[in-house]
């Protein structure tokens, strides 16, 4: 009878569990009753959650709420805002009242463990979600670091790097979690955001995306282009003294910190922007108590997004003192020409973009200096020439580079071929170009004494056939080192070319390789340089497009297996080929052994060039009779550096500077705009 009478009470209980109407309580209100943040994700406050700790979050888990028309929540927040703990909210929510599949996405392996174990520990520890995920054990459901299963569906876990990874799940709800820090372009397959969206195409009506993320680098951070497609909400506070609600801006309009320090520096306070009343740490709960957003904008109609800094971490997490801490060792190294400490600081504490601004006004910068004199023709600081050559589908595109003393340069001509390299008139035209003579400040002709052309592209072979028989005048194929660090130019050349019978032709071309990541180095180390030694000097008649291409990378910072690792970064829409010659040039001059050239030896290839100049006005000008007048620079005697030290023998003076053969005219129009 007892046996009898639990069995009896158990169908009753089980009855009145299948009657009662499902769950619809809306994120936060889920949250609040039955989310549990485990000791053992090392959390600062384990236990029961409480949107009251930060009551901004209400808003944004309503925004993911069933209930809401949104299809897409937008966070650009600093780090420990809004986050994970939302985006668990979320799951969790979605797991025990409306079950279907669940994408969350990591933007590195690395992270994929890791959220993975830390939903295994929310999962062990909420009990309406123990209940409903498969046990890491069970035989009949999965449950494993990519996949956790439960009726009505199963969460994925995947990393944005694999397209793969992407392309065969239909799911309802996703979290992007730090977009900004996952590839742009997913294996060639495209954005991995619409590749994620995409598996959403059957579940229109009720589908859901989290993207919650710091930023990165203003004009390439995703998680802000979608904050700027949506309502653009910004985290407020309310002033507890006069109650004006206002966002906490971390600088003021002049661009000094806002936070004001107390006398021993212990402590930061902040001055509301209507009535001045000062607001210490122990304020913060009264200021966030109703987790207010503005107004914001319309928007695309689908997508909330959300604005919030680390100014607004709650009392007992990170204080306003250490916010100012850390902005001053930033600002100390950005002082000493270092912005990695800034851009953290923007990025993870303001939840700002980092504007490059040495590279966002460099061209700018760059183009000021412009100096009158014209492209064809070599200032006097000039003594020696190279050229460099880029190879592209349809077009060549040439420069010719004038080096001194201390490796200053100037930038003294611009050519664009603008014929496929395919073709034979093609590389008559460049070789006629390469042969071409340019006039020096002293009246002398110079020639060019090396050249480096690259032979990256679909037209390998082709650079290979025309530089085999020039390398007399020192005309050679070049290629970037796939590998970081590598010296500008190699040691010594690779043999490219082979006989019939499959051996290496010693007689044939020659492939010299460059370390682009160090060419650069080189380079923007000495663009702020007007003059003197690595000084980069510029025609007037370079046009801004030029500059922009010479600014078309920066070097950004990134991990790498948990390494600090960095590297060189191409700008989005920006040609880089003006760069890219620029570095061709820079590994001809080595090539030449210009850099290991000390003043003695610059000063000998002056003395070639300079007396010309001197000589014709030695003599006294009252004895100088009309037939013995002094000639102009424009007829002063040719001067060949085939007999300058280091200069290969090159073609007789006969040819016109390279700047005249197109009737006088510089072609620049293969540059692109």
């Amino acid at each position: 009878m007892s046996a009898m009478h639990d069995g009896y009470h158990l169908m009753l209980e089980a009855f009145v569990r299948g009657i009662e109407p499902d769950s619809n309580l809306s994120v936060d209100v889920w949250s609040d009753k039955h989310m549990i943040v485990p000791k053992e994700t090392g959390a600062s406050e384990p236990g029961q959650y409480k949107t009251s700790r930060t009551p901004h979050a209400r808003m944004v888990m309503q925004c993911l709420s069933a209930d809401h028309p949104c299809k897409r929540v937008v966070v650009r927040g600093a780090s420990q805002m809004l986050k994970t703990q939302v985006a668990l909210n979320f799951l969790g929510e979605t797991v025990h009242q409306r079950p279907k599949n669940f994408l969350w996405v990591v933007p590195t392996g690395k992270l994929h463990k890791r959220a993975a174990s830390r939903i295994d520990k929310v999962v062990a520890a909420v009990p309406v979600l123990r209940e409903r995920f498969a046990r890491p054990s069970s035989r009949v459901s999965t449950n494993n670091n990519d996949q956790k299963a439960y009726p009505g569906g199963a969460l994925y876990i995947v990393t944005a790097g694999a397209a793969a990874n992407l392309s065969e799940l239909s799911v309802t709800y996703v979290v992007y979690d730090e977009v900004d820090r996952s590839k742009d372009n997913v294996n060639g397959e495209g954005d991995p955001r619409e590749l994620t969206e995409t598996r959403q195409t059957s579940h229109e009506r009720d589908r859901k995306s989290y993207y919650p993320s710091s930023p990165t680098i203003e004009g390439e951070s995703p998680i802000s282009d979608l904050y700027v497609i949506g309502t653009q909400r910004e985290a407020l506070a309310e002033c507890i003294h006069c109650g004006e609600a206002q966002p906490l801006d971390f600088f003021t309009e002049s661009g000094t910190p806002r936070l004001i320090r107390s006398d021993d520096g212990k402590q930061a306070f902040y001055p509301c922007r209507s009535c001045g009343g000062l607001h210490g740490e122990g304020d913060k709960t009264r200021m966030f108590a109703r987790g207010l957003w503005s107004e914001g904008v319309p928007g695309d109609g689908e997508t909330e997004s959300f604005d919030i800094s680390g100014m607004f971490l709650p009392y007992g997490w990170l204080p306003w003192i250490s916010l100012l801490k850390q902005y001053d060792k930033a600002k100390e190294k950005l002082d000493e020409g270092s912005e990695e400490s800034m851009i953290v600081f923007y990025n993870t504490r303001l939840a700002r973009c980092w504007a490059r601004s040495k590279e966002s006004t460099r061209h700018d910068a760059l183009m000021a200096r412009a100096e009158p004199y014209r492209l064809g023709t070599v200032p006097m600081g000039g003594l020696i020439l190279t050229a460099a050559i880029d190879t592209q589908a349809y077009r060549l595109e040439m420069k010719v580079v004038a080096w001194g003393e201390g490796m200053e340069s100037w930038v003294i001509d611009y050519q664009v071929i603008n014929t496929p390299p395919s073709e034979v008139a093609t590389w008559e035209r460049a070789d006629e170009l390469l042969k071409g003579r340019y006039r020096h400040a002293s009246g002398a002709m110079l020639n060019i004494s090396a050249t480096f052309i690259d032979s990256g592209g679909s037209n390998t072979q082709d650079v290979y056939n025309f530089t085999a028989s020039r390398k007399r005048r020192n005309i050679f194929a070049i290629k970037g080192h796939s590998r970081p660090d590598r010296p500008i130019l190699s040691s010594k050349p690779s043999l490219v070319d082979i006989t019939w019978r499959g051996q290496m032709q010693k007689q044939g071309a020659q492939l010299w390789f460059v370390g682009p990541d160090t060419a650069k180095d080189y380079l923007q180390a000495r663009w702020h340089r007007a003059t003197g030694p690595g000084a980069v000097h510029f025609s007037a008649d370079l046009p801004e497009s030029y500059y922009k291409g010479l600014t078309a990378e920066y070097r950004t910072f990134g991990y790498k297996r948990g390494r600090k690792v960095s590297w060189w970064e191409k700008k989005k829409g920006e040609a880089n080929e003006p760069l890219d010659l620029m570095n061709y040039n820079l590994a001809a001059a080595y090539f030449l052994g210009l850099h290991k050239k000390n003043e003695h030896g610059w000063q000998a290839l002056r003395n070639r060039l300079v007396p010309q100049v001197l000589d014709l006005f030695e003599a006294p000008a009252e004895s100088a009779s009309p037939a013995d007048a002094p000639a102009t620079a424009d007829a002063a005697p040719a001067l060949q550096t085939s007999a300058l030290p280091d200069a290969p023998a090159m073609a007789p003076p006969t040819r016109p500077p390279a700047h005249l053969i197109n009737n006088g005219r510089i072609s620049l129009a293969g540059l692109r705009r």
